[in-house]
């Protein structure tokens, strides 16, 4: 029962963090974040780390590079809305967001490596060097402008 409510209930947390996240770093509470994390490109690497996991938990069904884009594209955007209310933007958060949001997608990636390789090893012993004598086998093209034969 629980599986079944777990995209809402991440939606829901999503929210609440994606709020906190955007009041603490847009609004006027510039340095709050020392008080939990002391340096402020890690606040903002942890901070994005969470909203991705967040956003892969509410929705589900969705590319996790796309929304891993959406991540890093509203980091961009939280950058944008500090320069334009008159706080400092920098480029380093930029890419501390962007970090964050990408260390999500490194455990992805090396699953999908290791799944390959899983389904490589299920194969059975046969297959796997019938395929390799296949491509041992196969002779070479003929170059351009010479008849086969």
């Amino acid at each position: 029962m629980l599986r079944r409510h777990a995209p809402t209930v991440a939606r829901v947390l999503l929210l609440l963090a994606g709020g906190v996240c955007a009041v603490g770093m847009v609004g006027p509470f510039q340095g709050v974040e020392e008080a939990f994390v002391p340096w402020d490109k890690a606040a903002h690497f942890i901070a994005f780390y969470g909203l991705t996991i967040l956003m892969f938990a509410a929705f589900p069904k969705r590319r996790r590079l796309d929304l891993t884009t959406i991540a890093v594209l509203a980091g961009c955007g939280i950058e944008l809305a500090q320069r334009l209310t008159g706080r400092d933007a920098e480029l380093g958060d930029v890419a501390a967001d962007a970090l964050g949001a990408l260390a999500v997608m490194a455990p992805v990636w090396v699953g999908r490596l290791r799944s390959d390789s899983r389904r490589e090893r299920r194969r059975p012993f046969a297959a796997r060097l019938a395929a390799r004598r296949v491509i041992a086998a196969k002779p070479a093209p003929p170059p351009e402008g010479v008849a086969a034969g």
